[in-house]
């Protein structure tokens, strides 16, 4: 009893070595598609990140009015804190009323308000002298605005009043906060 693998000098039969081939071919084609369509998809995601870097650019280029520049979002930054530094010194009609108003009290009514950028007129009227000198001591204790007495006629009743009012320095404490 011979055993016809130990017979052939060159190793395997022709059998085995086309059965081999054919398995070698069939891993190696497919690690070809696989690595295909891992190209494939390195190109789909390097077109996306391209088309998401054109409108990004875009948007910065809308935002800031032309050329971005380098540091597109760091100047974005830098805008946002200009605008924010002009805002703080804006007279914010609503806060303007929310002092007004939560400051006022029971004889004291508001008849007109003009505003300009930093700056309003405030005209009233209070029902007694007393009530207009409560609410301008109410009134000094206000955080974001500084209000002075512009003109008042205290000998008519009810007492008519006009009062300037600025906007307060907010990098700046509020009175009485000496640190």
């Amino acid at each position: 009893m011979t055993d016809s693998s130990h017979d052939n000098p060159h190793g395997l039969p022709e059998a085995e070595h086309r059965r081999y081939g054919r398995i070698l071919l069939a891993v190696t084609l497919a690690g070809a598609l696989f690595l295909a369509g891992q190209g494939v998809r390195l190109w789909q995601e390097h077109t996306l990140a391209r088309r998401m870097e054109q409108a990004v650019h875009e948007v910065y280029s809308r935002a800031l009015g032309g050329d971005p520049g380098r540091s597109p979002y760091g100047r974005l930054q830098f805008e946002l804190g200009k605008l924010q530094a002009q805002s703080a010194q804006r007279l914010d009609m609503v806060e303007l009323l929310a002092a007004l108003s939560r400051r006022a009290p029971e004889g004291v009514r508001i008849r007109e308000i003009s505003m300009a950028t930093s700056s309003g007129v405030v005209t009233g009227l209070a029902a007694t002298a007393e009530d207009l000198r409560r609410y301008q001591a109410a009134l000094a204790a206000e955080a974001y605005f500084t209000f002075s007495m512009c003109k008042t006629d205290p000998l008519v009743q009810p007492v008519r009043f006009e009062l300037d009012v600025k906007v307060r320095d907010r990098a700046a404490p509020p009175k009485g906060e000496d640190q």
